[in-house]
């Protein structure tokens, strides 16, 4: 299923329980990162618990691909379901995860991939598209107006204010990337 804009950030609250696996994809690398992160945080605490949690790569995953079934098919051995996090992945693992999502995981492993930005015709993508219990969730180069929303939020759990024109001049210095945006406004945070 593809998640739509509106979509986008319930699901990133709380995500459908009938999703075993989410592609997030898309130009700004520092919101896959950040949402790949955020979706991770909701499955295990820990993101280094080698009980509750793996890290696979495109590269480990092309060396051994049996590493992915493995992981898929391990059991947490602390209860609740055990995170298997894939980044940099190459289109091959869309084959080796449509079985697995063909076989309807009910729970135990949940899936999350951050790839960067792929075309309409990406095998994964289309996967993640097309399957009842995957979901892609895209990561678009925001806008001023949605910088400026998100430079706002984050100053405001801080407890601090921005004049109209100074947010202005922030979102516009900063649209097109999460990561760099999240350096500024911490930045701007200290000094203040």
């Amino acid at each position: 299923m593809k998640l739509k804009t509106n979509q986008i950030d319930p699901f990133l609250k709380k995500p459908d329980a009938a999703i075993r696996a989410v592609l997030v994809y898309g130009p700004d690398a520092g919101l896959v990162r950040e949402r790949g992160h955020i979706l991770s945080k909701l499955i295990v605490a820990d993101l280094n618990d080698p009980f509750n949690a793996a890290h696979l790569t495109g590269e480990i995953i092309e060396a051994d691909s049996s590493r992915l079934f493995d992981e898929l098919n391990a059991q947490s051995l602390m209860g609740g379901d055990r995170l298997v996090r894939i980044t940099s992945p190459a289109e091959a693992i869309a084959s080796h995860l449509k079985e697995w999502l063909k076989s309807k995981p009910r729970g135990g492993v949940f899936v999350v991939i951050e790839a960067g930005d792929l075309g309409t015709q990406s095998a994964l993508r289309k996967l993640f598209e097309a399957t009842d219990n995957a979901a892609a969730l895209p990561c678009y180069v925001e806008d001023e107006r949605s910088v400026g929303n998100f430079i706002r939020d984050e100053l405001r759990s801080a407890g601090l204010t921005i004049s109209a024109d100074a947010l202005d001049l922030m979102a516009q210095s900063i649209k097109g990337d999460r990561q760099k945006a999240h350096m500024e406004i911490e930045k701007l945070i200290v000094y203040m």
